[in-house]
C-alpha cells in the first residue's frame, strides 16, 4: 500500500461516477482530508485513466490523496458505458465513510457541469 494508513486499518468503499464526474469526484473527495487538488492533478488522473478497464485487475489507476489523512483512489474505465469504476480506500472512519458515500452517490446520479 502505498500510504500512510496499514493494510489492517483501512476501509474501503467502492462504487462508480460518470466519468464525466471524475474531477468533481477527485476535487470533493480531496476537501474532506485538507487536499488543494489543481490542474497538476488532474493532468496525472487524466493521463492515468486513459487505457485502464475496470475488467482488468491489473487495468486500474491508483492517485493518492495526502492531506490530514491519506485516501487512495483506483480507478477504471468500463469498457463499453459512460462510468468509471472507483474503490476508495481510508480510515476507518464512520463520518468519513458517511461523506465519501454521499459524495459518490450524488457524482453517480447526476452529471455536474463545470
Amino acid at each position: 500500500m502505498t500510504d500512510s494508513v496499514e493494510a489492517s486499518e483501512s476501509a474501503s468503499t467502492d462504487s462508480w461516477v460518470f466519468t464525466a464526474n471524475v474531477r468533481p469526484l477527485v476535487e470533493s473527495l480531496a476537501v474532506l482530508v485538507d487536499y488543494e487538488a489543481d490542474d497538476w492533478d488532474w493532468d496525472a488522473i487524466e493521463a492515468g485513466l486513459s487505457g485502464t478497464d475496470a475488467e482488468d485487475p491489473q487495468g486500474w489507476y491508483d492517485y493518492p490523496l495526502i492531506g490530514t489523512t491519506t485516501l487512495r483512489l483506483e480507478m477504471a474505465n468500463d469498457p463499453g458505458s459512460i462510468v468509471t469504476m472507483v474503490q476508495v480506500h481510508h480510515p476507518p472512519d464512520e463520518l468519513l465513510t458517511a461523506r465519501i458515500e454521499t459524495i459518490m452517490s450524488m457524482l453517480s446520479r447526476y452529471q455536474f457541469v463545470a
